[in-house]
């Protein structure tokens, strides 16, 4: 048995202590290490190993990696399972850039290990629509395997790092890569991976072609390369067809070789035609001797002449031009040219354009475009290039330098504008844009600065400022990449020219452009100002989006909140509009609402496109005092409906129906009460026409003599108007017309019957006389727009009449004033009339004479036979205004007593 004494436990613990330090010092480092390196990881696990439930790779503030459900079956060799893989690309720092690449000499030595990715996503790498694929990596011995699969496509590779040899093939379904393609694909490949790198690259494509299209192709291909040599040939058998009705046609089998960026050698006869014509592609080298064109030469000698010529031909109803081109001791040049590209675009430039086939150069570029009745043209042009020494192509660094003016007619606008800076891989430097437009009154110009401009997501800033329509404009564009398209924000500020003070119009809106859809952010408004129009004071008026606005092909859908706080005339008002909008394309729905007036307002509308629309109307409101404000006439109750439909094109036409009911209105003295209608309007271009339906009716109508019971039928075209069907009940009788015009050059009849003189009588309060029986006749009346005339009137009795003269204080006093008058009040103090006569006449100015012949008897005097012949003179005008206010002071006395 042994035994451990203290002095042995005590080394031994503290082996086991400094043992445990260092194992969390190297966990602690490994730790920091993945941490600095990008790598980030959550819920970690453990079941049969280490795993990670999510994982990531971060690179200044990029995410290079990710992957979910990351399963760690053994450490050596590493068994490493992965759910999901996905990929991205993140732009490299400038030390990354300038770096060489870290597998020059092919793939590092690495442990033995085993990966298995399920689901391997590389679309965030490779700016094409790859499909997911399942994945398996293994190497052991430093041989290394992959695998890669998906539905309709098989992927293999190998590479053997001792000799660098290397091995690739693949297959699969063109539908697979390209959905709307079909046809079979298959490539192969191997070569060496170590020091220079050489090898050889064959891909077959077999009855390939897009589904909409029958025709099919198949196609050869296969490629050499040796450090910067290399040597592509092709053959096309058939027609190849492409997308959008475009087919690719080979004269003979391609075959092209060079250099790195330089071509050497090439042999080139292909055609492309569409539905906008045919470009032909033609170039061929130039060799001596003969012999060296030979493609073992082309591959074998490095230091063949480099030179050959071609031809770029357009041809078609929207291509026309050619482009001769040559190369020769890596250099290209391209013959001045003249060409027409679609949607009327032009190119040309007048001196040979030098291009240096190298990584780095520079090149003058004095081009002039054309669109339409635009011209661009640059100054002082240069481009210049670097490619970095990775072969990336994303590593090129390239600058333009130069002035672009423009200038020339376009959309019925004069154009100008200028800029001159400097436009690369790292941005653009430069003055601002200037831009201006001119077209009659109209001047708009806009300036956009440089500096405003960003990358990844490209955006920038622009303001505009001039006149249009008459409208002075000023306003700022911002808008940036967002997604998938732009966004940005517009304000925009105007005044509208039919204010003489005020009426600014102040517009404000986020946006959004995306797939040719521009989406105004909901909370957009526009609003106009208070201001004044003659005499008439706007109140301010805004419109605003309640939700998103879209503007697109269709036209613009949303809805909008309509609010104005109203107008305010000398002597009205209208008081506060709100309401709503809905449009839906050519559709547009809008309610308003006057709560003050309990009106409401519906209309809607349809666009045809053309700048013009029609729709329909409804109207429902009650009629209050406060609408009269101000106004001659008073509404004092009642409803008003109405109903109609209109167009917009040159002008405006419209059409509708109002019925008013249980109406009371007031003009001045004169009152109606109980008032009906049912009223047909027409509108066109300034004139209108409105004409009852059925009778218009007034229970009374009071103009210092009450009415009851008025029924006529109007029509109208507001400067004249027609009554016909005119009955009244008056004074306990009638009045009736056939047809009345206001105004009216001539008399026209209107006949009386069956007033009762006792009412008449009592016009006057307290009455003079009492008189009974009933009288009737014919009046002619001519209607002016400011008078009444009565023609030639005629009265007389229908049935016998009555005259009692009261005894009164001031029958007395003219009975004592004259003899005479004494004799005449007694022969008429008791009066039973057989026959009474008038005829009287009314000027403009309200003049009434009237002759009056009475004769009858009188009972009191022993059947006396009495014959009165009177005139009388009276301004009825101020009679009837007497009579009117007369009646109001004693209405009000007796309210006021009661």
């Amino acid at each position: 048995m042994v035994r451990l004494s203290s002095r042995m436990l005590r080394p031994l613990g503290a082996g086991l202590l400094l043992l445990l330090v260092i194992v969390l010092l190297l966990i602690l480092v490994a730790v920091g290490w993945a941490y600095s390196a990008g790598i980030r990881v959550s819920e970690p696990g453990w079941q049969h190993g280490l795993t990670l439930g999510q994982w990531r790779v971060v690179r200044d503030d990029c995410v290079a990696a990710q992957g979910t459900d990351l399963s760690i079956e053994s450490v050596w060799p590493l068994n490493v399972t992965q759910q999901t893989l996905a990929l991205y690309h993140c732009a490299k720092s400038d030390s990354a850039q300038t770096s060489a690449s870290p597998f020059a000499d092919g793939l590092p030595w690495a442990p033995p290990f085993h990966l298995d990715v399920v689901e391997l996503d590389l679309a965030g790498v490779i700016d094409y629509p790859l499909p997911v694929m399942m994945l398996t990596l293994h190497q052991q011995a430093q041989h290394w395997q992959l695998q890669a699969s998906a539905p309709h496509v098989a992927l293999q590779a190998q590479y053997q790092r001792a000799s660098g040899a290397w091995e690739a093939s693949g297959e699969g379904a063109l539908n697979a890569v390209l959905p709307d393609w079909q046809g079979h694909w298959q490539w192969r490949g191997q070569g060496a991976w170590q020091g220079e790198s050489a090898g050889e690259i064959q891909l077959d494509l077999d009855s390939a072609g897009p589904v909409s299209q029958a025709q099919r192709a198949d196609l050869l291909a296969q490629a050499q390369f040796q450090g910067a040599q290399w040597q592509l040939e092709a053959d096309l058998s058939q027609p190849l067809a492409l997308n959008s009705d475009w087919q690719l046609t080979a004269a003979e089998p391609l075959s092209v070789s060079g250099n790195g960026v330089a071509l050497a050698r090439a042999k080139v006869a292909l055609a492309l035609a569409g539905p906008l014509g045919t470009v032909t592609l033609q170039a061929a080298t130039h060799c001596a001797p003969p012999e060296n064109c030979e493609p073992k030469a082309a591959a074998d000698s490095p230091q063949a002449i480099e030179q050959g010529r071609g031809t770029l031909r357009l041809q078609g109803e929207s291509l026309e031009g050619e482009v001769a081109f040559y190369w020769q001791d890596r250099l290209l040049v391209l013959e001045p040219a003249s060409l027409t590209l679609p949607q009327a675009v032009t190119a040309q430039w007048q001196e040979p354009l030098q291009i240096p086939m190298a990584r780095s150069g520079f090149t003058a570029l004095p081009l002039a475009l054309g669109y339409q009745g635009l011209k661009v043209t640059t100054g002082a042009s240069e481009v210049q290039w670097a490619l970095a020494d990775d072969d990336a192509l994303a590593a090129i660094e390239w600058q333009w330098a130069g002035d672009v003016a423009l200038h020339g007619q376009w959309q019925g606008y004069q154009w100008q504008g200028a800029w001159q800076g400097v436009v690369g891989s790292h941005g653009l430097e430069g003055v601002p844009l200037t831009l201006s437009a001119r077209q009659g009154s109209d001047q708009l110009t806009f300036r956009l600065p440089v500096d405003t401009l960003q990358q990844a997501p490209y955006g920038a800033e622009a303001s505009v400022a001039g006149s249009l329509s008459g409208y002075p404009l000023e306003g700022n564009l911002a808008f940036a990449q967002s997604g998938a398209g732009w966004a940005g924000t517009l304000q925009a500020n105007t005044v509208l020219p039919q204010f003489e003070q005020g009426g600014q119009v102040a517009v404000k809106a986020p946006w959004s452009l995306v797939d040719g859809t521009v989406s105004v952010a909901a909370g957009s408004q526009a609003s106009i100002s208070e201001g004044l129009i003659g005499q008439v004071l706007i109140r301010p008026l805004s419109l605003s989006a309640t939700g998103p606005l879209r503007i697109n092909e269709q036209g613009i859908s949303g809805d909008l909140a309509i609010h104005s706080e109203g107008l305010l005339a000398a002597r009205w008002r209208l008081p506060p509009i709100s309401g709503t909008a809905t449009v839906e394309g050519d559709q547009i729905q809008s309610r308003l609402t006057v709560s003050e007036w309990q009106s409401d307002l519906w209309a809607n509308a349809t666009l045809d496109g053309n700048g013009g629309a029609k729709g329909a109307m409804a109207l429902r409101s009650a009629l209050t005092p406060a609408m009269g404000v101000g106004l001659d006439v008073t509404p004092r109750q009642g409803q008003l409906e109405g109903r109609g439909h209109w167009q917009w094109g040159k002008t405006l036409k419209a059409s509708g129906d109002i019925t008013l009911t249980e109406t009371d209105l007031d003009w001045g003295s004169v009152t109606a009460r109980g008032a009906a209608a049912e009223i047909h309007g027409e509108y066109h271009d300034g004139d209108i026409q409105i004409s009852s339906t059925g009778p218009v009716t007034v229970h009374t109508l009071d103009i210092g003599t009450p009415m009851t019971d008025l029924a006529l039928t109007v029509k109208s075209d507001l400067s004249q108007w027609n009554v016909t069907d005119l009955r009244a009940n008056l004074l306990g009788g009638y009045l009736r017309s056939p047809s009345l015009d206001w105004p009216s050059a001539r008399p026209q009849p209107v006949v009386i019957s069956r007033i009762d003189l006792a009412q008449v009588a009592a016009l006057q309060n307290p009455s003079p006389v009492l008189l009974a029986g009933r009288v009737g006749g014919y009046v002619p009346l001519q209607l002016g727009e400011d008078f009444m005339v009565i023609e030639q009137g005629r009265l007389a009795n229908e049935g016998p009449l009555s005259l009692i003269i009261p005894d009164s204080s001031s029958v007395q006093s003219m009975a004592e004033s004259n003899q005479a008058v004494k004799l005449a009040l007694d022969s008429l103090s008791t009066l039973l009339i057989s026959d009474f006569q008038a005829r009287m006449a009314m000027n403009k100015a309200g003049w009434l004479d009237a002759k009056i012949t009475i004769k009858g008897e009188n009972p009191q005097r022993n059947n006396l036979p009495v014959v009165f012949n009177y005139t009388h003179q009276e301004n009825m005008l101020a009679l009837m205004r007497s009579l009117r206010i007369g009646d109001e002071i004693t209405e009000q006395l007796r309210t006021e007593n009661q």
